[in-house]
């Protein structure tokens, strides 16, 4: 690791359908944070619990966002609901503990935190077909990507 920083590949265009080509099978966990199903602001109707024992009621809506943490193979499942989607998500060796939120944590230390929590790979997408990053703690790991040719063909910049 460089200075104690992930590496980072930058690609142009991108949507989250080239997760289905970086996402490692043989890595267990996906956390998505802070989801949000409805990307405009604007109130909507939606099955939710009112609370974490509760059953799922029709309410109207609006801000609803959560973390998601998934199987890999799920997340590849469910991967079409999210292709419309900015996303933020981290490829895990080992389930998120209950008490990690990255909005509790300094800037300064949230890398080293998803490192020794088995960060694999990171991605951050703010919208679809935008400009895009991953990161992982290991160079090979995006060096791998860019031998997929669907990540190159997208890739801006090499590995930094």
């Amino acid at each position: 690791m460089k200075n104690s920083d992930l590496f980072t590949l930058m690609l142009q265009s991108c949507t989250t359908a080239v997760l289905a080509h970086a996402l490692d099978p043989a890595i267990p966990w996906v956390w998505v944070v802070r989801h949000a199903p409805k990307r405009e602001l604007g109130w909507w109707r939606a099955p939710m619990p009112l609370s974490a024992s509760g059953r799922a009621h029709d309410v109207t809506v609006r801000s609803v966002e959560f973390d998601l943490l998934l199987p890999t193979s799920r997340f590849l499942e469910l991967l079409p609901e999210f292709l419309d989607h900015g996303i933020t998500l981290f490829q895990m060796s080992r389930p998120v503990p209950e008490t990690l939120s990255l909005m509790r944590l300094p800037d300064d230390v949230i890398d080293r935190v998803l490192v020794q929590n088995g960060l694999h790979l990171g991605f951050h997408l703010p919208h679809a077909v935008e400009t895009a990053q991953f990161r992982a703690p290991r160079r090979e790991t995006l060096e791998r990507l860019l031998t997929i040719p669907e990540i190159a063909a997208l890739a801006l910049t090499g590995i930094e």
